[in-house]
């Protein structure tokens, strides 16, 4: 699976993302999660770092979680009542907050297949091929790059801010972290800011234009064509399945 084609994957991947988000039964939604997973496990990409990018959503799915109950007008199936305060959760909701949770899950999941199987320059190669505006490439690949960039400059003004003497208050809300942390953030714009504008001197000096060199890629071959259209194939199935498919074949009989 690393060796396939970089237009194919990226085809592939994105239109089993478009059908797979059309879905709206949570058993079509966790067949097509279950088999991401299983290209995930035949593509053997390491299980640590899979469970480090899922461990993003959480924050996430646990707000959709938490406030989708109790936001969503519908069937009450838990009430809690404190003083005039009154909290009510549907049942609508929390099935709409599982719904998007399972949707997003199943994204991520396609997005890491197609990024830890390709490699970013590669699914730029792509994408500039399809004639992607250069302006969009190019953001996604500075925005990567430069993210740990600032990443380190995060960490060295954490360790100043620590070598100092800084102790955080037991919340975020503390008057003293919240100040420290406010310049903190004040800072790093500002520092992020200069290097940006550095590097980009730095760039144009050098001979940038704002143009891509695109590089040739060969056509692609008949095994990559194939597992294209079997990814593909899984996320067609799996929506003529939800309208009614399993109903056909059984006519059919």
């Amino acid at each position: 699976m690393h060796r396939l084609d970089p237009r194919v994957k990226v085809v592939a991947v994105v239109g089993f993302v478009a059908l797979s988000t059309m879905l709206t039964s949570r058993t079509a939604l966790a067949l097509a999660a279950g088999f991401l997973l299983v290209l995930t496990a035949a593509a053997r990409l390491h299980l640590r770092q899979l469970v480090s990018r899922l461990l993003w959503l959480l924050p996430f799915a646990g707000i959709m979680i938490f406030l989708f109950p109790f936001i969503i007008p519908g069937e009450p199936f838990w009430r809690w009542e404190w003083g005039i305060l009154t909290l009510t959760a549907t049942r609508e909701g929390w099935q709409h907050a599982l719904m998007l949770s399972l949707r997003v899950f199943a994204a991520v999941l396609a997005v890491n297949f197609l990024m830890a199987t390709t490699g970013l320059r590669r699914v730029l190669e792509a994408l500039s091929f399809f004639r992607v505006p250069a302006v969009f490439i190019q953001l996604i690949e500075f925005s990567i790059r430069y993210i740990y960039v600032v990443g380190d400059e995060l960490r060295r003004m954490k360790t100043a801010r620590t070598a100092r003497g800084f102790v955080p208050g037991r919340h975020l809300f503390h008057r003293h972290t919240f100040r420290t942390l406010g310049q903190t953030i004040a800072v790093l714009f500002i520092r992020s800011w200069e290097r940006g504008e550095r590097i980009y001197h730095a760039m144009l000096a050098r001979g940038y234009s704002g143009e891509n060199r695109k590089r040739a890629l060969p056509p692609p071959g008949g095994w990559d064509l194939a597992w294209g259209a079997f990814i593909l194939s899984v996320a067609i199935g799996l929506r003529l399945f939800e309208l009614g498919g399993h109903i056909w074949l059984l006519s059919l009989k």
